[in-house]
């Protein structure tokens, strides 16, 4: 099965189900199961990354206190279902890009690159994560 390397806290948001939407600069055209990665590097003050609003969404469906105090880094922690890949999702959790939508086709500001809203369905999180796995670029091949 394919898997997808993210940092942390995003990792865990997406397989609690809490964010729906993962921003790449690039474009998948993957549908189906993925394993979640949670990457080895924890941005400092990852929760002051989140905006208020996604800040105040992660912290409201946190029900008794199931993100766990330690993020696992390193380690397969869930699945989730890749099912779109789009532009300006109205998510609260999918970056924008600048640019115009001709038809279906998307023109980018000079200068800039699309930002992908990858929209996921179906999480699950793992009990017992798959600990000590190193993650690649891209989306890549994990065999237990």
């Amino acid at each position: 099965m394919k898997a997808l390397s993210i940092k942390q806290p995003w990792a865990s948001l997406i397989t609690l189900g809490i964010k729906p939407i993962e921003n790449r600069t690039w474009r998948t055209n993957f549908r189906g199961r993925i394993y979640v990665h949670s990457s080895m590097n924890l941005p400092k003050d990852h929760w002051g990354l989140l905006s208020p609003e996604q800040y105040k969404q992660a912290m409201d469906s946190l029900i008794d206190g199931k993100l766990r105090e330690e993020l696992h880094l390193g380690a397969i922690i869930g699945e989730v279902d890749i099912v779109d890949c789009v532009i300006n999702h109205p998510s609260i959790w999918a970056e924008k890009s600048e640019g115009t939508f001709i038809g279906k086709t998307f023109y980018h500001k000079e200068g800039t690159k699309p930002i992908w809203n990858w929209v996921l369905a179906n999480p699950v999180m793992y009990d017992e994560p798959i600990l000590n796995v190193k993650g690649k670029l891209s989306l890549w091949d994990f065999n237990k």
